[in-house]
Formats: structure tokens, sequence, C-alpha cells
């Protein structure tokens, strides 16, 4: 093969971009028309206007001629602003000046560049209206989508076409008055029909887009008009105070102490109280966060009608400017987005966990202090990196002291109500030997009182009996109920777990086809050789993966749902490590020491609870497959409201910076062993069914080797 040599002193190539963009930025990016309103009063914002009004004409009874309009009094766009920032894809204007002009001083909260294709999720075609102050005439540039959509079919049949062969035409127009400033988006041809619920969820999307502890002043107003439906001509957009919430908490950070303030529940006063934690990784932040308890969300919910979407979580705001709108509209709740998982961890109010439909909070960060919390282009997530990921688990946090005062209110009820039934029962008693006493000294003088007093002791009788009854009927109940809910508990983790292999194994399948596709479209091909054996490798990775997978949710599938019963944790750990692997550990010359003190009794699914040590076991015979003098060490005692469990091998070990990645979903460190990352996985959702937990510590065995502490609360009955 010749090669070929280029004299020209200019070797270079430049991008340019197809046509079909336009519907990448715009369409298929801004996943959701309210977002798209939502990105463009943005812009209004940082273009440091006042007051916003965003106009629906006829949106409902002729969209195709209707229109949306956005107008602004902010500082207008020049010429040059339209041709250098405004129609340049992705421009880092807003990225270079952080803060707008003065007095207004505003964070820049558009600076990815993408927003202004907001308007083609809306209608086809767009004009806008704009002028500075101080200039002579109006400003008018027209942007046909549909020309886009054309050159866009004829890229489709091979001719190349280029997203900046376009041309929008632009006009001026005298202003009557010079000082005038502003710009106006009319957006026509309108795609879809816009009804009252429509303009209600972006009125409720609207009214977060400010902080409502955020001071903006000057102000931001916005308003929504409609010549169509009454009930929004004119109407400002006010964010609606949080009212009948049951408990409240804040939290912030202190720069001259460097710390920053977390909450946790006190269980001897039942209060939330605040504690003191170091400057964490994703930066100082500022939270407030409003409970609502059943009887709070009664009072919500009819003082909004049975609104249940008003409660709906945690908003994050950056420099007093929600972050994502979190818009994308979903009338089955359970489907709704969960960008923080607040509700992964719960199952329609079924546990004490607190997820989005008990709380409306606030968080407050900023661009200074934390730059890594960032949205995703798509305006409906953040970029997943370590930061976000600190930041969710610390809000977890938050709610978990929300979520332990549940179960001290719901505790102390059931104890409230428990003591009215044995303080009536005491009553009664007390009732019956009054009467015994009247009727001694009226047993000679009235035989009618005696008479009556006898009908009232039979009575008494009666009551007495009906209320230890109760007393006895309100504790099965609540047995039922608690055993009812370790169930339920282990089917909303099977849930999220089978959610997860869904993903996973999707994703080892689509790995698998396009190795596969390589092998089906080359080979053979001597030149391809080294290629096709290690594709092969890969390919065969992947299948034993899934067949870990696969083979660990068989046995979930065929763990008996009848052998739910009570049993002696101690006898059952001794009887599974002495004699059922009594063979195994001879084989692998693993030396084995129990020595678990106390009799535990609980009761659950004695199957799932066998799956713990199992699986447990599992991953020790592959830490020790290297190594000699092989031992596994497990001790238990009772502590005074646990029993605790060690279970420790002498294996390779664990790093401690890996002792909570290790429970995640596919993370190991056997995978040359043939580990699959679902075993402590598994174990951990089995041990949270039981309100228990599960943590590495440091081992007990030196200088390798890994140490499980496993803590499983008595049951108060």
């Amino acid at each position: 093969m010749n090669q070929i040599n280029n004299t020209d002193s200019d070797q270079s190539l430049q991008w340019r971009v197809d046509v079909n963009a336009f519907r990448l930025l715009g369409r298929e990016l801004i996943t959701d028309r309210i977002t798209a309103i939502f990105e463009l009063v943005k812009n209004c914002y940082d273009a440091n206007a006042e007051d916003v009004k965003v106009s629906f004409f006829d949106i409902a009874s002729d969209p195709v001629n209707g229109q949306i309009i956005i107008s602004d009094d902010g500082t207008g766009m020049s010429f040059e602003d339209i041709r250098d920032k405004w129609m340049v894809v992705g421009t880092n204007s807003k990225r270079m000046q952080l803060y707008s002009d003065p007095p207004y001083n505003r964070k820049f909260v558009g600076e990815k560049g993408v927003g202004r294709f907001a308007v083609d999720k809306l209608g086809e075609r767009v004009k806008i209206k704009t002028k500075q102050a101080g200039e002579d005439n109006w400003l008018y540039v027209n942007i046909n989508w549909d020309e886009y959509e054309e050159l866009s079919k004829s890229s489709n049949d091979g001719q190349l076409s280029l997203f900046t062969d376009v041309k929008n035409k632009y006009s001026y127009e005298p202003a009557k008055v010079k000082e005038e400033k502003g710009t106006k988006i009319i957006i026509s041809n309108i795609f879809d029909v816009w009804s009252t619920n429509d303009l209600e969820r972006l009125y409720k999307e609207l009214s977060k887009l400010v902080s409502p502890f955020y001071p903006v002043n000057p102000p931001f107003e916005i308003t929504i008009n409609s010549n169509e439906f009454s009930s929004y001509a004119n109407k400002p957009v006010k964010p609606d105070p949080v009212k009948y919430y049951s408990h409240y908490a804040e939290i912030k950070y202190d720069p001259d102490k460097g710390f920053q303030e977390s909450l946790e529940f006190n269980s001897t006063t039942g209060e939330i109280e605040k504690k003191k934690l170091p400057k964490q990784i994703f930066g100082p932040i500022k939270l407030r966060i409003y409970h609502f308890n059943e009887g709070a969300k009664r009072k919500y919910r009819a003082a909004y009608k049975n609104d249940d979407t008003r409660i709906d979580g945690i908003k994050i705001y950056r420099d007093g400017i929600i972050t994502t709108p979190f818009a994308e509209y979903e009338q089955d709740l359970d489907k709704k987005r969960d960008i923080l998982g607040l509700d992964k961890r719960r199952y329609s109010g079924a546990f004490d966990t607190v997820g989005t439909r008990e709380v409306i909070g606030v968080l407050d960060i900023t661009k200074a202090d934390n730059p890594l919390i960032i949205d995703a282009t798509n305006r409906q997530n953040f970029i997943d990196n370590e930061d976000y990921r600190s930041l969710k688990e610390f809000i977890i946090l938050q709610l978990t002291a929300f979520e332990e005062l549940k179960k001290h209110e719901r505790i102390t009820k059931r104890s409230v109500v428990e003591n009215k039934l044995i303080d009536a029962s005491t009553d009664v008693k007390t009732f019956e030997r009054e009467l015994q006493k009247i009727e001694k000294v009226i047993e000679k003088s009235s035989p009618k009182a005696k008479e009556n007093i006898n009908r009232l002791k039979e009575q008494a009788k009666g009551l007495h009996q009906a209320i230890s009854k109760g007393i006895s009927e309100q504790k099965k109940f609540q047995k039922e109920v608690e055993r009812k809910e370790k169930i339920l508990y282990r089917i909303v983790s099977m849930q999220e777990f089978a959610s997860l292999i869904t993903h996973a194994v999707r994703t080892s399948i689509a790995k698998v086809k396009h190795l596969g596709e390589f092998f089906k479209l080359n080979y053979p091909n001597k030149d391809l050789e080294k290629f096709f054996k290690q594709y092969a490798v890969l390919i065969y990775n992947e299948m034993e993966t899934l067949l870990s997978v696969t083979d660990f949710m068989l046995g979930f599938a065929n763990v008996n749902p009848e052998n739910y019963a009570e049993f002696n944790v101690s006898e059952l750990i001794t009887e599974l490590l002495e004699k059922q692997y009594r063979a195994v550990f001879k084989k692998e010359g693993i030396e084995l020491e129990v020595d678990i003190k106390g009799d535990f009794v609980i009761e659950t699914n004695k199957d799932a609870f066998q799956d713990i040590f199992q699986n447990l076991v599992s991953n020790s015979i592959k830490a020790l497959k290297d190594s000699t003098n092989k031992k596994i060490k497990c001790t238990g005692f009772l502590n005074t409201d646990s029993f605790v469990i060690y279970f420790s091998d002498n294996g390779y070990g664990l790093d401690m910076d890996d002792k909570e990645w290790i429970f995640g979903l596919y993370n190991t460190r056997t995978a040359e062993q043939g580990g699959a990352g679902v075993g402590l996985y598994i174990v951990e959702k089995q041990i949270l069914a039981l309100n228990g937990k599960i943590e590495v510590i440091e081992n007990e065995f030196q200088p390798t080797g890994a140490t499980f502490k496993i803590t499983i609360p008595f049951n108060n009955k």
C-alpha cells in the first residue's frame, strides 16, 4: 500500500456539526416541556430581569395557531450578543463571567449554552424580539425549526447538510421609547395541546425556581397568563408557604469553626438534635427539612384538596436558584423521578423510612463552595461523581434522624394505648372492690340496692374480661404487624435487587452481543486473531457473571416462604458451620473456631437467615484460596439490647477504604476466584430486613484477613 504524502503546510481537519444536532439539543435533550419553559425563564433570571411573563394563547383550542410567549424586562441582547452568544452552541460566555452586572450580581444559572434549544421542545417557529437600553431599534430574529427539519431529511438521504447551513433572518423596528429594554421569545406552531392541569404543574414548578430562603434583591417576579383559563389570567407565581408540618429541623455550616452540622435523634429526650461533623467532601451546605407525620399529612391534604404532589421531597438550590427542575410529569407517584434515591428505601409507607411524600426540604449550595455538584446537560439529574454520591448519602443521613423519631413516636403511641388499656383494667378492678365494700354496708338495710349492685358487679366483670381480651388481641395484632412488615421489607429488598439485577444483566447481554457481533462480522480473519482470543475471554467472563447472578436469583426463588418461624440463632450458626460445612472446610484445609454464647431466639425466614452465613463462608473460602494456615472464626454474644456476631477469616483481607463499597452490587475483590459481587449485597439486605446492621471492622487476625460485625437488635414486645 502506497503512503500518500501531503506537502500542504496546513494538514488539519475541522469539526462540522450535522443538522440533526438541533433535534438532539432540543426535543431529545430537553426531555419535558415544563423543563423547556424552566430553561427559558432561567435565562431571564441571568439577564437581570425583575419581571417575567409566561403567556399562553390558544394553546388548548388551536395549538397549531397558538403561541407561547416568554417576555422579560432584563438587559436585552445586542446584535453581537445574538450572533456571538445566543446563536453559538455551548458558548462559554457565562462560564467566563460568573455573575450578572450590578446591582443584581446574580450567579449565572445557565452555563451549558444549550438552554436556548428548549424552544424546539415547545413549537416549530420562534421569533426573538430584543433590545438593550439606549438602543434606537428593536432587533427581530426569526428561527424556523421546520427548515432544519427539511434539511435533516436531505441529510438522511446521504447529502451532507450542516447545522450552520440554515440562515435565520433578522430585521429592525424603531423603538417608541429609547430606554425600553428586555427580550420577548414568541413560539408558534405549538406541538402539544396544553390543559389547565399542565398550567397548574408549570405553576408549581416555577414557584420552586427561587429558594424561599434566598434574598433576591432586586426581586425576580414571574407571572403566568392564559387567554383560555381564567384561573391563570395574569396570575403571579408565588411559593406556597410550608404549613401543617409536624417537625422542622435546620442545619448549616460554620465557616469560622469549620464544622458541618448534622442531625441525630436522641432516644432519651425523644427529640432531633444537632451534632458537629468535619467539613464534608461535597462542601458546606444549608438544609431545612419539614416533616409531615400522618396527622400533619391529613391536615395538608384537607387544605390542598388531597393534592399529594405538594409534599415532594428535597430540592437542591444553587446560589438561590433550583439546580434541576425535577419537572418531568408522572401521574403515577410510584414512578416519579427520584434522583436522590429517597423512595428506593421504602414501599408505600409500610416501613419507618422517610420518603419524598413525607418531607419538604430546601438544600442550599453555591457554585463557589460546591463546585463538583454539577447539573447534567438534560437538567434532570446531576453528574454522577464522588461529591454527588456523598451528598446523597449525607441527605439520607439527615432523614435517618426523622426515621428514628418516626419509630419513637409509633412505639410511644402504641405504649400509650397499651397503658390506657392496662389502666382501664386496673380501674375496673378498683370499681369492683368498691362495689364489694358498698354491698357489705347495705347488705341488710336495702335488698333492692343489693340487687342493683349485683347487676353492676356482673357488668364490671364483663367489662374487665373485655378489656383483658382487648389487651391480648392488641398484643397479637402488633406481633402480626411486625411479622408482616419484616416480610414486606424482604419483598422490597428483592424488588430493588431485581431492578438492579435486571439492569446489570441487560448490560452484560449488551456487551456479549457487541462482542459476538464482532465475531459474526469478522471471523475468520488471521489479522484479528488476537482480538478473537481477547473477546472470547471477555464473553466467557460475562457469561460466568450472568450464571452467578442467576444462581443467586434462583436461590432466592427457592427460599420457602412458609419457613417463617422462631429459631435459636446460636444453634443454627453452630449447626451450619460445624456440621454442614465440615467436609468443605476439611477439603480446603480450613481451621474453624465457633464460640457463640447465650441463646438468642428470633422469628424470621430460616432459609434467608442461613443465606447470610452461607454467603460469608463462600467469600471467606475465596479469600483463603492462596493462604496458608487458613482460619475462619465465628463468635457471638448477647449485648444489652442486641445480639452481636463477629465473622472473621485470615485471607488476603479488605482495604478499609472499601468497607462500605464492598456491600454494593457487583463490587468484588474476588473476581479472579469467581466472585460476582452479589453475596455481600444480599447479606446486607437480609440483615437490614431484621433491622440489623453489618459492618467491616478492624480485622482480629493480623496481618491479613477480614472481620464482619453483625448486630441484630432484640424485638421489643
